[in-house]
């Protein structure tokens, strides 16, 4: 089976897994940049946070914060 490379919302899943809490997503997208080893600027940051907007893993529970909701359904098509 050949391996993907990790996606942000892949990487933001593993962050708040670990975390086990939801995190403010400024601190998220810069835990996902670091991870990734990618710059830390507006483009790159805005970027990163589109891709999490579209993953239906991670869910935004307000005032800015985010948490990994194990039990939505994954579909990759």
């Amino acid at each position: 089976m050949i391996q993907r490379k990790k996606s942000e919302a892949d990487w933001a899943v593993a962050i708040l897994a670990e975390k086990q809490e939801p995190l403010f997503y400024k601190e998220l997208v810069d835990k996902v940049a670091e991870q990734m080893n990618k710059k830390n600027d507006i483009a790159t940051l805005s970027s990163i946070y589109t891709r999490l907007n579209l993953d239906n893993r991670l869910v935004y529970q307000g005032d800015g914060y985010w948490f990994y909701d194990l039990h939505r359904a994954r579909h990759d098509f």
